[in-house]
């Protein structure tokens, strides 16, 4: 007898180990899906916020517009595929001169806040974050 119930203890200990276990696994390989497709950026594409990441990927007709979570709220996108952006950097001439060499229109700047408010071809806004001066690509409010 005393047998038997140490082989259903056992059994219930290994049953309640495997119940804990298996989904906390799980949990950690669903987790670091998400971080490698965050690594797999570029140091550019990191800068941008992703929801404009989502519609450049989108635009571009890229799959990895998949892996990226849904638009919270919608970016501005006039009729020419410009976006409305918030362009965090020390607001210099020559940061507006490449602007608009790349087809953006500066709207306003503010030194204060290192902000440059622009109308961007979404397909341009790579080239633009991969200048080490920006710092971030937010959507402009």
């Amino acid at each position: 007898m005393r047998t038997v119930r140490s082989l259903a203890f056992a059994s219930l200990s290994i049953l309640a180990a495997w119940a804990i276990v298996v989904p906390a696994v799980r949990a950690q390989r669903d987790t670091s899906a998400d971080w490698h497709a965050k690594d797999a950026r570029t140091v550019a594409q990191q800068k941008i916020n992703g929801r404009i990441l989502a519609a450049i990927y989108h635009r571009r007709g890229d799959k990895k517009a998949k892996t990226l979570p849904p638009a919270g709220s919608a970016i501005q996108i006039d009729r020419h595929g410009r976006a409305l952006v918030d362009v965090r950097a020390q607001v210099k001439p020559e940061l507006e001169k490449k602007m608009k060499a790349l087809g953006g229109v500066v709207i306003a700047t503010s030194r204060t806040y290192d902000s440059i408010i622009v109308w961007m071809p979404l397909q341009t806004l790579e080239r633009l974050a991969a200048d080490p001066t920006v710092r971030a690509i937010e959507p402009a409010q």
